[in-house]
């Protein structure tokens, strides 16, 4: 995946977890880590994900994989 790509899927999750009102680090702790640093990386582009971090993203926003992925 390029940063063009991580860009895109992190800014889809920020896009989730705004709409749940959920703050970085709250989503941290429900993918079950605890730092918004992390999470941080992730929406900007800058976090390589793996897919089980990705499923666990998913379910924390409670939309499927291929929701945050469809760019």
């Amino acid at each position: 995946m390029g940063i063009d790509e991580r860009k895109m899927l992190g800014r889809k999750i920020r896009e989730f977890r705004e709409g749940l009102d959920l703050t970085q680090e709250e989503l941290a702790v429900a993918i079950g880590n605890g730092s918004k640093q992390y999470v941080s990386s992730i929406e900007n582009g800058a976090k390589n994900v793996t897919i089980d971090v990705l499923c666990r993203i998913a379910s924390a926003l409670k939309v499927r994989v291929r929701d945050l992925i469809s760019f």
